[in-house]
């Protein structure tokens, strides 16, 4: 249901909501700017824990007044349009999540633009490397360091801002870089990581 709004005469007419559980989100006009953005949800659907059905997260973000609204396999990725900035679409979906699901979750944002730019951006163009053995990793804010693979380890990385890059020659399945110390310097930052395929695949969603 539409909000009942009076409007000034003086003023120019507001934006229409529309209502959901968690608060009342613009939805756009065709005066608005819309944007596309992935949304990248942390630890969610693993192993039987913190479950958010995919078709369940579409209805609440439609609810919620999200456009178009589609999801991404079970890791937590979904695709929206919005005329919210950024941060407040993040602030939009933890509430959304944490209302709908029960569960607490960092949840990265990145626009269609910004998802270009990151895969434009491969630190090892021309080596056609496997895209299940390389990751991005997403952070809530910029690294504060570069991160360094320790000497004697096989992977590689690369850190570009709110981006860590990590190629896993050997797989991920059988690295042990997560205990070498590699993240630390990311300690307090919210992160979720995807392989390339995943990313590739949202950057072409976000596009559509």
């Amino acid at each position: 249901m539409w909000n009942a709004i009076v409007a000034d005469p003086a003023m120019p007419p507001p934006r229409p909501c529309r209502t959901s559980g968690v608060g009342s989100f613009p939805t756009g006009t065709e005066e608005a700017d819309v944007t596309t953005y992935a949304a990248l949800l942390r630890g969610v659907n693993v192993g039987g824990h913190r479950a958010v059905p995919m078709a369940q997260l579409r209805e609440a973000l439609e609810a919620a007044g999200f456009g178009r609204p589609r999801t991404y396999i079970q890791s937590g990725n979904a695709v929206v349009d919005s005329d919210l900035e950024a941060p407040a679409v993040a602030s939009a979906l933890k509430a959304l999540i944490a209302d709908r699901f029960g569960h607490t979750v960092p949840v990265m944002v990145r626009s269609a633009a910004q998802l270009a730019a990151v895969l434009a951006a491969d630190p090892w163009p021309g080596r056609d490397l496997d895209p299940a053995k390389v990751t991005v990793t997403f952070l809530s804010e910029a690294a504060p360091q570069t991160l360094t693979v320790p000497a004697g380890r096989r992977e590689e990385a690369h850190t570009a801002g709110t981006e860590v890059w990590v190629h896993y020659p050997d797989g991920l399945g059988v690295s042990t870089l997560d205990r070498s110390g590699f993240w630390r310097p990311l300690a307090g930052i919210d992160t979720t990581t995807r392989n390339l395929r995943t990313v590739r695949v949202l950057r072409d969603m976000a596009a559509a």
